[in-house]
């Protein structure tokens, strides 16, 4: 598709004049007139209205002065006329092109395609406006759990939308904390501390978006919740699952090319997993980091602010601007009448104010104990390692464990024996092992309706079965080699 073609050839030409922020500011309230969460989507957008929406951005004086200078006594004529000129530039430019309303046939105006994407970005660059919450994380689970139920193949693929769009937000927030650090450093040189995005940050962004996100909507609280609809999806059997391809195929062309030869049902599911942990694993870390790094920047730059005094009406303050200003034979002749000053001055501890304790450097060492190796303390060092090592089981060792059981069939965690501290603790990890990345290849792990009890926790129960992945030919026999 060539963007730059009639009537889009010059598509930018109305932002690179004198008043483009005004263009700027017409447009994200034409978006949000027509296309925002506040929008009449009854209300036609005629030509009156376009009118009307640019006089209301020349009440602003900022955006006024660029229209007609600074200060400068406008008719309302002239308003109109400016108003008529600029809606004009913005139709032969392709931000607007003319409507026939099917219900009364009057002529009418609208965003273009093009017009409605860009203004869009302008309105959500504008961080003054309230946004709602993200609950993407929330979406993508129950949009998993309805798909389970009901085998809609557009369930899984909002699943999988949601699914990016939670890496993508946590991203932007990320560069919106670089951004407010930069804003920092900027504002720190020019000798000022940004208040105002510090409150913005508090009281706006951190108490209605950020607070619910780290905790309601976090990343980490419903990932254990969406593997378990994920290892759902991939028990379907043979028959549902080609069913469940077609229709993807069917509503997504594209899942094609990107399964490559694969299950297009399992690509969605493995893709969806890996963004919930790249979300979970790699960017709310960064989250945090990034959010920690600016309150202690401006912790910083506050604390320096304070014990410095170094704004503009302070006497700091103004003998630096003062040399600022000034050509250097002034600044040099000042300095000097300073160091004079300065000259005369002694400086002394405050006596019976202070009291000193005297540390020598260097501490006397230690006499340490000889090293004594005999049968009583060899015992005591292979008790303490064999205490440490008596519950750490990695999951190729539970998986070992395991495979014996499952020679006969597939076997429940309530069948599993149970008899020592040992067993206990492997069959707590077992359905941990059975998803990890080793186990996943070789085993599944599906959740029943029961509940297992046992002398010592009482936990959901689950059934283990030895199925290997497509592609994997191995038997069970072969299973420990793999591991």
């Amino acid at each position: 598709m060539m963007f730059f073609t009639p009537p889009r050839e010059h598509f930018f030409r109305p932002l690179t004049h004198d008043n483009r922020e005004l263009c700027a500011a017409v447009l994200r309230a034409l978006h949000e007139r027509v296309h925002g969460a506040n929008a009449d989507y009854a209300e036609v957008l005629t030509r009156e209205l376009v009118l009307e929406v640019i006089q209301h951005a020349l009440t602003d004086p900022a955006l006024r002065g660029l229209a007609f200078g600074a200060g400068q006594t406008v008719r309302a004529d002239e308003e109109r006329t400016y108003a008529s000129d600029l809606l004009r530039k913005l139709k032969d430019h392709g931000w607007l092109e003319d409507y026939r309303d099917p219900i009364d046939l009057r002529p009418t105006l609208k965003l273009s395609r093009a017009g409605k994407a860009f203004s869009e970005t302008f309105a959500n660059l504008d961080d003054s406006r309230a946004k709602t919450r993200q609950r993407n994380m929330r979406s993508a689970r129950k949009a998993l759990a309805a798909f389970i139920a009901a085998r809609d193949a557009d369930e899984l693929l909002d699943a999988h939308e949601f699914a990016s769009r939670v890496v993508q937000d946590l991203q932007d927030d990320i560069e919106y904390f670089r951004h407010l650090i930069q804003s920092l450093t900027r504002e720190a040189l020019a000798q000022k501390v940004a208040w105002n995005e510090f409150n913005d940050f508090i009281e706006k962004r951190f108490a209605r978006e950020y607070a619910v996100r780290l905790v309601a909507d976090s990343a980490e609280r419903h990932r254990g919740q969406i593997n378990e609809a994920l290892e759902e999806v991939r028990a379907l059997d043979g028959e549902q699952r080609a069913q469940v391809d077609a229709h993807l195929l069917q509503r997504a062309p594209w899942l094609e090319q990107m399964a490559q030869g694969r299950s297009p049902m399992l690509w969605l599911a493995d893709r969806i997993e890996s963004m919930v942990e790249a979300a979970c694993g790699l960017k709310l870390p960064m989250l945090r980091s990034e959010m920690n790094n600016y309150v202690r920047r401006f912790t910083s730059l506050l604390r320096q602010a304070l014990s410095l005094d170094y704004g503009a009406e302070s006497p700091l303050g103004r003998s630096m601007a003062w040399l600022k200003e000034r050509p250097a034979p002034a600044r040099e002749a000042l300095l000097d009448a300073l160091a004079r000053r300065l000259a005369t001055s002694e400086i002394r501890l405050p006596g019976g104010v202070l009291r000193w304790t005297v540390r020598d450097r260097e501490a006397e060492a230690v006499a340490q104990a000889p090293l004594v190796v005999d049968e009583a303390s060899r015992l005591n060092a292979l008790l303490r390692r064999a205490e440490a090592e008596a519950f750490a089981f990695s999951d190729q060792q539970v998986l070992q464990s395991l495979l014996p059981h499952l020679q006969d069939g597939p076997i429940t965690l309530a069948a599993l024996p149970v008899d020592t501290a040992e067993d206990a603790v492997r069959v707590l990890h077992a359905v941990g092992a059975v998803r990890s990345a080793e186990g996943r290849r070789l085993l599944q792990a599906r959740k029943t309706a029961g509940q297992m009890s046992t002398p010592y926790f009482q936990a959901d129960d689950y059934e283990l079965r030895f199925e290997p992945v497509d592609g994997a030919d191995v038997t069970l026999d072969q299973a420990p080699r793999r591991f």
